[in-house]
């Protein structure tokens, strides 16, 4: 698999576990505290996995983020985080956001 292609997925994964990490600490739901950080430690897995097979820049660390940010836009409209106050478009919750990406960025890569 190319390069460009496992940017589009790590970006996914890493979108995927962030918005999993924002539900586990907004959820009004405390019975589902297990299983989202099974979650989270699943999409971290993978993320780790999938970014030991490249070499990573800066211009391939800024596109991974990127494209973290799209999916975890498109993750939050999902049904399953109707619950959560976490508005992605708040300018507090976008800097929360664009900081857990670069943190799970940093861990990952």
């Amino acid at each position: 698999m190319g390069k460009n292609r496992v940017i589009k997925i790590l970006g996914g994964i890493i979108g995927g576990l962030v918005a999993h990490k924002i539900l586990l600490r907004y959820t009004n739901r405390p019975e589902s505290l297990s299983h989202l950080q099974s979650e989270v430690d699943n999409y971290r897995e993978n993320a780790l996995e999938m970014a030991a097979e490249f070499n990573w820049n800066a211009d391939d660390k800024n596109r991974i983020k990127k494209e973290a940010l799209k999916n975890l836009r498109s993750e939050l409209d999902e049904p399953h985080f109707r619950d959560v106050q976490f508005s992605i478009k708040a300018i507090k919750a976008m800097k929360e956001a664009e900081r857990l990406v670069a943190e799970t960025l940093d861990d990952v890569i």
